[in-house]
């Protein structure tokens, strides 16, 4: 079963329903580096990925007026979902910030996890939600190539992950 057709199942309403994007036309928004074992790095995906906020279905009218919206201003509205999850991986990484304090670790055994970004007006957005980076988290900027080759010397290394 594509994708696409998962997406349509899941979601009945066409006007509900994302966009489709060709693969080739994605480009990395964030890469996460610094994770001292796959467990770590597979917790804080799951964190996440989980919606920012409920999902609640749009009134009649809501839906109405986005259907009368340009295209440019529907790509506009739609930009709002980035958001989100922005401040969802900043919520995931706060979590898991008092998680750690809650253990009494010292703060030197923690791995310092850096974020790359492609774009970093979207640091800034994190502390216009009302949100914070915890203090073991660095941020950097994502060097591409054509918007989806990575040029980052850093990300580029195979690295080995520890055992959890």
């Amino acid at each position: 079963m594509s994708a696409t057709s998962l997406v349509n199942s899941q979601i009945t309403n066409p006007v509900l329903r994302p966009k489709v994007i060709r693969p080739d036309h994605w480009t990395p928004l964030i890469v996460a580096s610094g994770f001292d074992s796959q467990k770590a790095h597979a917790n804080l995906f799951m964190l996440a990925a989980q919606p920012g906020h409920p999902l609640t279905p749009k009134t009649s009218e809501e839906i109405r007026q986005y259907k009368l919206l340009t295209r440019r201003n529907k790509q506009i509205a739609d930009m709002d979902m980035v958001e989100c999850q922005v401040a969802q991986l900043a919520r995931s990484l706060v979590y898991i910030d008092s998680l750690q304090g809650a253990k009494a670790a010292p703060q030197e055994d923690v791995p310092k996890i850096k974020l790359f970004w492609e774009d970093n007006q979207w640091i800034k957005k994190v502390q216009a939600a009302g949100l914070y980076w915890p203090q073991w988290v660095e941020h950097d900027k994502l060097d591409m190539k054509r918007g989806n080759m990575i040029l980052n010397s850093e990300l580029r290394k195979v690295l080995p992950i520890a055992s959890a």
